[in-house]
């Protein structure tokens, strides 16, 4: 099922949008623990 594209423009096309997912899940992820940490400090 995990086949290799043949195309090479595909396969950087999917590592594009991989990186830019990661990076968007990163980013994601800092907020909330910035969010959670502001409601701890707060108090």
């Amino acid at each position: 099922m995990n086949k290799t594209p043949d195309n090479p423009d595909i396969a950087a096309r999917r590592k594009s949008a991989r990186r830019t997912a990661l990076w968007a899940a990163g980013i994601a992820v800092t907020v909330y623990v910035l969010f959670i940490l502001s409601g701890v400090m707060a108090q």
